[in-house]
């Protein structure tokens, strides 16, 4: 009986969250548009990041959760990705989009310290930032910001099963960003 009620509290928890293919299809705005979209967060650590104060960086905010495999996954091409862009002008953040009941703050240095993450943690517990760029609960969602401050999209939502090829899509992302009207040179390497 109790494995049934386990089954059955799985099997809903994949019809409530799974978003249907309609709704993955669907963008959040047009692809490279510029918005005024943005966030004030604190991290866990209690620094607060605030998109209106970038300070001519590039921004690479990843949405997730704990308890997301794929996020898992994309956390470690994400922080792949930072040793890479080291010199350059680019920030990398990960935004947990669970409450405090879920996973508390300690949860979450938890999970950050087994993970090596070098990252800043922050936390959107109501969900309010996360809603600005997905109408669905698919992640891991990725959001780029200008060096103006600028969300540019479209988000990328999901991972690619191939650290390799989603690290292609990030590295063009940002590359593309970071030569926007600047004439830099990019930090990041063709190969792997």
């Amino acid at each position: 009986m109790l494995r049934r009620f386990a089954y059955f509290l799985i099997l809903l928890s994949v019809v409530i969250v799974a978003p249907s293919t309609a709704t993955m299809q669907r963008q959040v705005a047009p692809p490279m548009a510029r918005t005024n979209i943005g966030f004030k967060l604190k991290a866990i650590d209690g620094k607060v990041y605030d998109t209106s104060a970038t300070g001519g960086e590039v921004w690479v905010v990843s949405f997730g959760a704990t308890w997301c495999t794929p996020c898992t996954w994309e956390l470690v091409a994400i922080e792949e990705l930072k040793e890479e862009y080291a010199n350059k002008p680019v920030r990398f953040l990960w935004i947990s989009i669970e409450d405090e009941r879920r996973a508390s703050n300690n949860i979450l240095k938890q999970y950050a310290k087994e993970r090596r993450l070098t990252i800043p943690v922050l936390r959107d517990s109501d969900g309010a930032v996360f809603a600005q760029f997905s109408t669905t609960t698919r992640i891991p969602l990725v959001a780029f910001f200008d060096r103006e401050g600028n969300f540019v999209a479209p988000a990328h939502r999901g991972m690619s099963s191939e650290i390799s090829e989603y690290k292609k899509l990030v590295r063009g992302r940002v590359d593309a960003l970071l030569n926007a009207g600047q004439g830099v040179t990019t930090g990041g390497n063709a190969a792997n």
